[in-house]
Order: structure tokens, then C-alpha cells, then sequence
């Protein structure tokens, strides 16, 4: 058997202790993703996506990765809809650090260290969708 990630060993752990909420946020997760790409290939799929295109910079959303990550897996970590704005990006960070902050599990050193690399994935996706939210604001979406 392949060796369980410390992400999956901590996931695992975590949803143990809070139930099948954990659980139900993946499911409805991987359900929005599902319609999002549904609703993609409504709008016209790839072509459509090539055409817009930021203006003047022949830069599309195809290929833009962060530290080797999509945006669309920050999201995914975030436990958000692709594409959420940034108020509901905020509410979902918050309720993540409130379940995984290290300070929750410091009687446990294995435990702390755990949630203290989740936290800087969590704090690393929510600073990049930040950014990027940002960014589209200020070119007018």
C-alpha cells in the first residue's frame, strides 16, 4: 500500500473528528465543480475561453499556474466554487483555520505539525485567490 500523504493522514483525522460534515463539504465540492464544467462547455469550452483573453496582453487563463498549482485547485482547497468572489473566499478561509489552526492541536506535536503545514496551504491559496481576485478587479473583470 502507498504511503498516505500527511494531508491525507490529517484529512482523515480531521473528518473522524468532525463527522460527515467534512465529507458532505467534498461531495458538494466535487458536485460544483461537476456543473461548472457543464456549464463550460455551455458557454463553448475552449474556444470560447481563448477569446477572452485579457486585452492587449495575448495571455489567456490556459496554463497560468502558481508555485505548479491552478488556480482552480486553490480554489478546490479553500472548499469553494471556482470562480467565487472574494467575500465568500474570506468566509471559507476562516471557517478552514478555525477547524485546522495549529493552536487547536498543540497537544499533539505530530498533530500541530500537520495543521500547521495545512494552514500555510490554506494561507497560500487564500493569498493567491486574493491576488488574483484583486488583479481582475483592477482591469475591469
Amino acid at each position: 500500500m502507498a504511503e498516505e500523504s500527511k494531508l491525507g493522514v490529517f484529512k482523515r483525522w480531521a473528518s473522524e473528528k468532525v463527522g460527515d460534515r467534512v465529507a458532505e463539504a467534498a461531495k458538494r465540492n466535487l458536485n460544483a465543480m461537476l456543473d461548472a464544467v457543464e456549464g463550460f462547455e455551455e458557454r463553448g469550452g475552449l474556444s470560447t475561453l481563448l477569446d477572452d483573453m485579457a486585452p492587449g496582453t495575448g495571455v489567456g487563463l490556459i496554463g497560468v499556474t502558481y508555485d505548479g498549482k491552478s488556480l482552480r485547485q486553490y480554489y478546490a482547497n479553500l472548499e469553494t466554487e471556482y470562480g467565487a468572489d472574494l467575500n465568500t473566499v474570506k468566509k471559507s478561509y476562516r471557517r478552514l483555520m478555525r477547524l485546522y489552526h495549529p493552536d487547536r492541536h498543540s497537544g499533539d506535536p505530530e498533530r500541530e505539525k500537520l495543521a500547521t503545514e495545512l494552514s500555510q496551504e490554506l494561507t497560500r491559496a487564500y493569498d493567491v485567490i486574493c491576488d488574483h481576485l484583486r488583479a481582475r478587479e483592477g482591469r475591469g473583470k
